[in-house]
C-alpha cells in the first residue's frame, strides 16, 4: 500500500511517497468521545491543524472509515470495512501504528458505534480521553433531524450544504428520548473512567473556537507551550435560530414553558 508523507509543517515535496505504512507508535494516543451533532467534526479539524497532531474522524462509523481530511484520497489504506468490522481491535492497532511521524494521534468515536472498541478505549488507561458535549440539547436534536433529512453529516465547503433551508418538526417525546440516550452514553463513560481512576478532559462545543478552550485541549494532550490558534476546516451547517428551523416552534414553546428545556429553545448561541 502507498502512504503519502504528511506535509503539514514539513518542507517536503508533495510527490515524495513511502512504499509501505510508516510503523511508528505515537507517544500520545487519544480518542474524542461524543454523541452526534455536538461539533466533533469541528474539533477534529481544529486539532488536526496542529503541526504535531494527526486527528482522524469516525474510523468506526458503520457507513465508512473516515480518516483525517488530507488522507481521504485513498493513499492511506489500513484495511477494508469488512476487515475492520471482523477484527476492530486489530484495525485500531493499525491506526495507532500508522502515526505517519506525528507524535500525537487520535480519532473520534460517537454514540452507537462499535461497542468492543468503546470498551477497549475506556479500559486502556494509556489512551487519553476527551469528552465533547454540546450545552444546548435541543440544538443537538434538531441538528440530527436536519442531517437525517438532508443527508449532510459533514460540511467542509459551502457547496456541501443543503441548497435550501429546511425545517423540522420536533416531537417533545422524541426530544426527551434523545436526551436520555445521550445522557446515558456520557454517564456510562463517566462511570467507567471513575471506576478505574482515569482522568479526562471535557470540552464544550459552544466554546471550541475560543483560545482558552483550545489551549485546555492542547495542554491535556501534552502541548504546554504557547500554541498558535487552531484552524477549523469544517463549515457551520446551520446558523439560523431555532424559531426559524423548528416548524412547530410555537407549539413546542407552549409545551416546554416552565420546564428545563425552555431556556434552550430561546438560546441564541448556536
Amino acid at each position: 500500500m502507498v502512504v503519502v508523507l504528511p506535509t503539514r509543517g514539513y518542507n517536503l515535496p508533495p510527490f515524495i511517497e513511502l512504499v509501505s505504512v510508516v510503523h511508528h507508535l505515537a507517544s500520545v494516543r487519544f480518542v474524542i468521545l461524543a454523541v452526534p451533532r455536538t461539533g466533533s467534526n469541528l474539533l477534529c479539524t481544529l486539532l488536526n491543524s496542529h503541526l504535531e497532531i494527526l486527528c482522524h474522524h469516525e474510523i468506526f462509523n458503520p457507513q465508512g472509515i473516515f480518516f483525517a481530511l488530507e488522507h481521504r484520497d485513498g493513499t492511506l489504506d489500513l484495511g477494508s470495512m469488512e476487515q475492520r468490522d471482523s477484527d476492530p481491535l486489530r484495525f485500531l492497532d493499525r491506526v495507532w501504528d500508522c502515526s505517519l511521524g506525528y507524535p500525537c494521534v487520535g480519532f473520534k468515536f460517537t454514540r452507537g458505534q462499535n461497542p468492543i472498541v468503546l470498551d477497549h478505549v475506556l479500559t486502556d488507561s494509556s489512551i487519553t480521553k476527551i469528552l465533547l458535549r454540546r450545552q444546548n440539547r435541543i440544538r443537538t436534536f434538531v441538528s440530527e433531524l436536519l442531517a437525517e433529512q438532508t443527508g449532510v453529516w459533514e460540511a467542509y465547503a459551502d457547496d456541501d450544504l443543503a441548497s435550501e433551508p429546511r425545517q423540522v418538526h420536533v416531537s417533545i417525546d422524541n426530544l426527551r428520548s434523545h436526551v436520555v440516550n445521550n445522557d446515558r452514553f456520557y454517564a456510562d463513560i463517566y462511570t467507567a473512567l471513575a471506576s478505574s481512576g482515569q482522568d479526562y478532559s471535557e470540552l464544550v462545543y459552544e466554546k471550541l473556537l475560543l483560545p482558552d478552550e483550545q489551549r485546555r485541549a492542547l495542554n491535556f494532550l501534552g502541548f504546554c507551550e504557547e500554541q498558535p490558534k487552531l484552524k477549523a476546516a469544517s463549515v457551520r451547517q446551520n446558523s439560523r435560530t431555532l424559531r426559524e428551523v423548528i416548524a412547530n416552534f410555537s407549539e413546542l414553546d407552549a409545551l416546554l414553558e416552565g420546564g428545563e428545556y425552555h431556556a434552550e429553545l430561546h438560546d441564541t448561541v448556536n
